[in-house]
């Protein structure tokens, strides 16, 4: 990883300046994130088991998965291409920011999402690649027909928060993966849930999309971790005039500041943009509990494999990704 970004620790008091740091949008975009391939990602191909082949960023530009449209950042998927269940799987793009931050406020203006089809699992998240302590902040994560989105943090190390402050509509407490501090192997993790917290009405999948997308916020601070969604018609005015100003937002629907010490756990986060499919989150029990999909395929991945035009609306439409400090 690249070093960490100057960390100017955001103040906890009503009113404070917060300084643009990094600001992805248009062509600079992707040039600010290492496109991951499946070469990556020896035996597997990807670190969660999906019927996925992840593209190089010429590859991805060649394809048309990854472009610039009208000043917004397209980045999609294979929507064309039959193949073969015996293959990596489905073309997408996998994106890792080469800069990475601590502390500050992290702002994603989104006009589209992938939307709801079965087989699919995008999400938009940051991760301590060093895993000193092992951090994970899932901001953005769904699967199929799942209608708001669920927001998780996961840690390796005993770490609950107190959700009662937050407006969010299903809180769970119990962040710790079940490993020890340093890194969770997958033989002794067992929550793999994570704490965390459910998002309003139109956060995720087609609705998120049918308003126009909106804005997600993630506030890192040594005291508190804090996400708010915003809908397109709802985003507050300082945001949009660059300033943005915490205080003068409506409550969280995440507030992760009792019970617990973001400070120790989440840092140096790197952001992740990827759209999987099947994968450890859509094994074949969760394929079969959806009565729609299952109607459609004997197993996720050969739906996944013979329907390329149900992913035509299987992309991420960025207006910019922001960082204040």
């Amino acid at each position: 990883m690249l070093s960490i970004l100057a960390v100017a620790a955001l103040g906890a008091t009503p009113c404070f300046a917060a300084t643009l740091k990094l600001h992805y949008a248009g062509a600079n975009f992707t040039n600010a994130f290492t496109f991951r391939t499946a070469a990556d990602y020896p035996g597997s191909g990807d670190p969660t088991n999906g019927f996925v082949n992840y593209v190089s960023s010429s590859v991805a530009t060649s394809k048309g998965y990854a472009k610039v449209i009208n000043g917004q950042v397209y980045l999609g998927v294979d929507n064309t291409s039959t193949v073969s269940t015996s293959s990596q799987g489905r073309n997408s793009i996998r994106l890792e920011s080469k800069e990475s931050f601590t502390n500050g406020i992290l702002i994603a203006d989104i006009a589209h999402m992938p939307g709801n089809a079965c087989g699919i699992w995008p999400a938009f998240w940051t991760y301590n690649f060093d895993e000193d302590p092992y951090g994970e902040i899932d901001i953005i994560e769904g699967t199929m027909h799942q209608s708001k989105n669920i927001v998780s943090l996961h840690t390796c190390g005993t770490c609950s928060f107190d959700f009662s402050g937050s407006s969010g509509t299903d809180p769970r407490s119990d962040c710790n993966l079940g490993g020890v501090s340093g890194g969770c192997s997958d033989d002794v993790a067992t929550n793999y849930d994570g704490c965390g917290n459910t998002a309003p009405s139109g956060s995720y999948g087609d609705k998120f999309n049918s308003n126009g997308g909106g804005v997600y916020v993630t506030q890192v601070q040594t005291s508190s971790l804090k996400i708010w969604f915003f809908p397109r018609s709802s985003i507050p005015a300082d945001i949009t005039s660059g300033n943005p100003n915490p205080s003068n937002w409506p409550a969280p629907f995440l507030d992760a500041s009792k019970g617990c010490n973001p400070g120790k756990y989440f840092k140096k986060q790197s952001i992740i943009i990827n759209t999987d499919f099947c994968g450890s989150n859509i094994d074949q029990d969760a394929w079969n509990g959806d009565s729609a999909c299952k109607s459609k395929a004997s197993s996720c991945q050969a739906y996944v494999a013979a329907n390329p035009s149900a992913f035509s609306q299987a992309y991420w439409l960025f207006n910019s990704i922001k960082l204040y400090q």
